[in-house]
């Protein structure tokens, strides 16, 4: 079989193997907790998905050295990309998946090792 042809897939099976692997054990109860609050936030609008500044805790970030505000842009930029995936994937299946678990740890973790160094600053 020539490798360039590309076998033919019905609807059904081309929805399929778009599902994300489920994961049946689900995800951890603080990442759980996380990807709620920042989903509940989503929906009331407290955060713009295409607004990286909306994570941004102004009070905190007001306070910061001009090198310090321009990491915490450039990261707000990244993490607020990734809050996008995350809706998208919770908008695909309701359900936990392998991706979805990955990016709701990574982005928590992130977001944490960030405050380390310049204090509460996002608002996730």
């Amino acid at each position: 079989m020539d490798p360039t042809q590309n076998t033919k897939l019905t609807p059904e099976e081309q929805q399929k193997l778009n599902q994300p692997l489920a994961k049946s054990q689900g995800i951890s109860q603080e990442d759980q907790a996380f990807l709620d609050m920042v989903i509940a936030k989503i929906e009331s609008k407290e955060i713009n998905l295409l607004s990286p500044s909306s994570i941004i805790n102004n009070a905190v970030y007001d306070k910061l050295t001009e090198e310090q505000q321009g990491a915490v842009d450039f990261d707000a930029v990244n993490l607020v990309a990734s809050l996008r995936r995350i809706n998208d994937l919770c908008k695909l299946d309701h359900s936990a998946s392998y991706q979805l678990e990955y990016l709701v740890h990574e982005v928590r973790l992130t977001k944490e090792r960030f405050e380390t160094l310049s204090g509460d600053v996002y608002i996730i």
